[in-house]
């Protein structure tokens, strides 16, 4: 009892560490990138993996390209960067086994632990760093917890995971194309770099990707500066 009470107990008050100012630009940032998704699902072609077609086997497949195809943004023909719609039931990256279920768990557990520590140790990374890794992963998550439709494009609340017919898994729409490294295929060590594309992402995943980079400098810079005034503090 005393473990869990110490473990509940905080210095300082919730809005304290998280003021309102803070609280409203995460559900901006969670509606962005939610809107965002939407959008594609709404207007761009479904490109599923092989289980991903088999588990929507009692849909209408005409339903995957009655929609707008890829979208070109860099490159003659988006060889560089386009928006293709794909759903990720993998893990970080696309790695990893099919796990949508496992994924959402995991990631609901993730959130749950960085708060508590963000809340106990709101010295420790910049505020704005947080705030970019919480408001991806609250969208990812929300996104996780629905499947959606190949029939009609909607989105349904599925916490449970996949159902026929449906495509789980989060959304991702920026493809990067690694262009011109293919000579690398089949050379040991090196034949990830023929992938392809790499990566394919949304906002979300930038948000958090961006958010983790300026968490490690800021953590690095503070630990620095404590070390060098522990140091001045034992010279004097």
């Amino acid at each position: 009892m005393a473990f869990v009470k110490k473990l509940f107990t905080f210095s300082r008050p919730f809005l304290s560490v998280f003021p309102p100012l803070w609280l409203a630009t995460f559900a901006l940032l969670v509606t962005i990138d939610l809107v965002s998704k939407k959008i594609v699902t709404d207007h761009l072609n479904f490109n599923l993996t092989h289980h991903q077609l088999m588990n929507a086997a009692d849909a209408p497949l005409h339903a995957l390209v009655d929609a707008m195809p890829d979208i070109p943004i860099l490159g003659e023909g988006g060889d560089l960067i386009r928006f293709r719609l794909v759903f990720n039931d993998r893990f970080v990256f696309g790695s990893g086994p099919v796990a949508p279920v496992a994924g959402i768990y995991l990631t609901a557990f993730a959130i749950l632990f960085l708060f508590f520590y963000r809340w106990k140790n709101e010295a420790s990374g910049h505020s704005a760093a947080w705030l970019l890794v919480f408001s991806g992963a609250v969208g990812n998550l929300i996104d996780k917890l629905f499947v959606k439709s190949v029939a009609t494009r909607e989105w349904v609340f599925s916490p449970g995971g996949p159902q026929s017919g449906h495509v789980s898994g989060v959304v991702d729409f920026v493809e990067c194309i690694w262009f011109g490294w293919s000579q690398f295929d089949g050379i040991w060590g090196l034949s990830w770099l023929a992938w392809p594309s790499w990566p394919t992402f949304n906002v979300a995943d930038s948000l958090i990707v961006i958010g983790i980079g300026l968490l490690i400098l800021t953590m690095y810079t503070e630990e620095r500066r404590a070390h060098q005034a522990s140091r001045r503090k034992q010279e004097a």
